[in-house]
């Protein structure tokens, strides 16, 4: 399932998928003269990194292998199954080994539980998308961020795949000087807010002698 969302957004952001083995799946983009690739990879296993590059290179079509700019602009996403997300803690320091080795791809894992592949089940990536663009959900997430829910995979996704553009919506922005208004009237202090405002920067001494005389009428009362 995570596999067929990752395979969406690829080529929702463009790629076209060129060459697939069991395993793995191959893509590229072109866009005038720049080109990107990518590859999407089912790991059956965690390996070393130098045993991931030549597994890699080792199953890339000639027409990848050939091209002058293949290993400098490539993706290597790979999908990692975990039993339980508590595994993770074992496995952290060979996932971190793949994903910061400087030789060939750029490196992603993404690794997942069956709970939170169970969140997702028949998923798509317009979906997910509207998924991580969903306030509410936004606001649960941070209250239980390691919950297993549509949210919190999508987030990993998007968080884990930088690559992957997030949506957004338009809208009017409202002025920071007015949110500051609002905020000082909430929290009861205007007549210091107005100090500040008169004052600027230069006049330090006589923004904390002010402040201070204030302080102490608001005492006196």
């Amino acid at each position: 399932m995570i596999n067929k969302i990752i395979d969406e957004a690829l080529i929702y952001h463009g790629f076209t998928k060129d060459f697939e083995t069991d395993l793995t799946s191959f893509y590229v983009r072109e866009s005038g003269s720049a080109i990107r690739f990518a590859i999407l990879h089912k790991l059956d296993h965690l390996p070393s990194p130098t045993e991931l590059n030549t597994l890699i290179n080792q199953s890339a079509p000639d027409s990848f292998l050939n091209h002058p700019t293949f290993k400098k602009n490539c993706d290597l996403i790979c999908i990692h199954h975990l039993n339980h997300l508590a595994e993770f803690k074992d496995q952290e320091e060979q996932i971190f080994a793949i994903e910061e080795d400087p030789h060939f791809f750029k490196k992603y894992v993404l690794y997942y539980s069956d709970t939170e592949q169970h969140a997702i089940q028949d998923y798509t990536f317009n979906e997910l998308v509207a998924t991580v663009s969903d306030k509410s959900q936004f606001s649960n997430y941070k209250e239980d961020p390691l919950a297993a829910t549509h949210y919190s995979v999508a987030a990993k996704i998007f968080i884990k795949l930088p690559f992957l553009e997030l949506p957004f919506t338009r809208r009017e922005l409202i002025s920071l000087r007015l949110q500051a208004a609002d905020a000082v009237a909430e929290a009861g202090l205007d007549e210091t807010y107005t100090i500040i405002q008169k004052l600027t920067s230069n006049n330090a001494e006589e923004l904390i002698t002010e402040l201070m005389s204030n302080e102490m009428e608001n005492s006196a009362d």
